[in-house]
C-alpha cells in the first residue's frame, strides 16, 4: 500500500466542522477504514441522531488527509480502495473537540415547522400530520427496542454498544416515547 498525507498541521477545532469529527471518531472506533466504511458506520450509529450528508463522508477524509489528521493507504492491487487511518494528530484533535462543551442542541425538525404554521392551511392538515409523525416515531422506537432486544441490523454487532452507544440508545427511546405522546395527544 501507499501511504500519502500532508505533515501535521495545525489544523484547530475552529476549521473543523461536525462531518470532521464524525469521521475522526469513527475511524477512531472501528479502526482504519474506506469511505464506504465509514457511510456503513455511520447508518448504524451516528445516523440515528445526526442527520448529514452522507457525501460529505467521501470528501472529508481527503481534507483531513491534507491537514494531517488522517493517514490514507492505496491498495497497490484491486480495487485500489483508499483506507484511511487517523494519525496522532487526528486523535488529539478529536479528543480536544471531546473536551469541549457541546452547547444547546439544535433542533430541525420538519413536523415540527409544519405544525407551527398550520393555521395557514386546512385543519384536517394536522390530524394527517400528527398521524404521519405518529407512524414515524412509532417505527424508530420499535426500530431502537429490537436492538434492545438482541435484535441489530445488518453489520452491527454486540460491540457496537459500547457504553456510550448504550447512552444514546436509551436517549433515542426516551425522545421516541415523548414523541410519541406528543403526536398522540394532538390526535386526540
Amino acid at each position: 500500500m501507499a501511504v500519502t498525507g500532508a505533515s501535521p498541521s495545525h489544523a484547530n477545532d475552529a476549521n473543523l466542522g461536525p462531518s470532521a469529527f464524525i469521521v475522526l471518531g469513527l475511524l477512531s472506533q472501528y479502526g482504519p477504514g474506506t469511505s464506504y466504511d465509514l457511510k456503513q458506520w455511520a447508518d448504524l450509529s451516528v445516523g440515528y441522531f445526526w442527520t448529514f450528508a452522507r457525501s460529505q463522508l467521501y470528501a472529508e477524509p481527503q481534507r483531513l488527509t491534507r491537514l494531517g489528521l488522517l493517514e490514507e493507504r492505496q491498495e497497490q492491487s484491486g480495487r485500489r480502495r483508499r483506507v484511511y487511518q487517523v494519525t496522532p494528530a487526528g486523535r488529539a484533535a478529536l479528543q480536544s473537540w471531546l473536551g469541549k462543551p457541546a452547547g444547546f442542541p439544535e433542533l430541525r425538525d420538519l413536523g415540527l415547522l409544519k405544525l407551527f404554521f398550520a393555521e395557514q392551511g386546512p385543519p384536517e392538515n394536522v390530524r394527517q400530520l400528527a398521524a404521519e409523525q405518529l407512524a414515524l416515531h412509532q417505527a424508530r422506537l420499535a426500530a431502537y427496542e429490537a436492538i434492545c432486544q438482541g435484535d441489530l441490523p445488518d453489520g452491527m454487532t454486540a460491540e457496537d454498544l459500547n457504553a456510550a452507544g448504550s447512552h444514546t440508545l436509551r436517549m433515542g427511546l426516551l425522545y421516541e416515547r415523548a414523541n410519541i405522546a406528543f403526536w398522540s395527544e394532538l390526535l386526540g
